[in-house]
């Protein structure tokens, strides 16, 4: 265990869409292990059914998402989001909001492919669900705890906050906030375009390959080397302070 810092820090850690924050229990607990403060809320429409992910509008998982932040800002000098999927993009942008010490993100997702926002919000009027998203690990035997059906309104929304997300980059590079993107080679939920347009746009993000892994990768084989590399990112923005 290292030693409490003696500036208070801490991360907001957010889970995926359609997951809940066991996802990522295990990114908190080795922050907490290392001694510094934790924000792992349950996002809006999550954790319940799927009818309550598909009446979520985004605005109520970014009010949600502000709020945990200043919640842990209050008690905290140093703030570093870490997300995974969906929860990666809410990461970068809150971190751009609130001006952030820096960011970790786990395979985020920023861009569906084209059209698939709308046309997700045409056919939610005549088939309220396609097929589950979750569950990609590489490990055997390990279950994500997620909704068993993807309510399509959501995915319409989803497509509303990868698309803040994207249009807060530009304020992350030009203030050279820091950006870990720990990434899986193979990712079968958002492959490597969102990879690319972040680095792409983000000329600081530095990117460590999780080998082992696929989508959900606080649940896989690399869990250990995510919850290291985040709190030494933490470590680096708290010294940088």
């Amino acid at each position: 265990m290292s030693a409490i810092p003696d500036v208070r820090a801490g991360a907001l850690i957010l889970h995926g869409f359609t997951s809940t924050p066991e996802s990522m229990r295990s990114v908190a607990d080795a922050v907490t292990a290392a001694g510094y403060e934790v924000e792992l809320p349950l996002l809006p429409g999550h954790g319940t059914q799927w009818e309550d992910l598909a009446a979520t509008p985004a605005e109520a998982v970014w009010e949600a998402v502000a709020q945990a932040y200043d919640r842990l800002g209050a008690r905290c000098e140093v703030v570093v989001p870490v997300g995974l999927s969906m929860g990666g993009a809410l990461a970068l942008w809150i971190a751009a909001k609130r001006n952030s010490a820096g960011v970790v993100v786990i395979n985020p997702g920023l861009r569906l492919k084209l059209g698939t926002g709308r046309l997700a919000r045409v056919l939610a009027r005549i088939r309220p669900t396609i097929a589950s998203i979750a569950g990609d690990i590489a490990k055997p035997d390990v279950t994500e705890e997620a909704y068993p059906v993807t309510p399509l309104r959501a995915v319409g929304e989803l497509d509303r906050v990868f698309a803040q997300a994207r249009a807060a980059l530009p304020t992350l590079a030009n203030a050279g906030t820091p950006v870990l993107m720990l990434r899986s080679p193979i990712d079968n939920v958002v492959g490597s375009t969102s990879a690319n347009l972040l680095k792409r746009m983000v000329p600081q993000t530095h990117e460590a390959i999780l080998r082992r892994s696929r989508h959900v990768a606080p649940l896989d084989h690399d869990s250990e080397l995510v919850g290291r590399r985040t709190t030494q990112f933490i470590a680096s923005a708290v010294t940088a302070e």
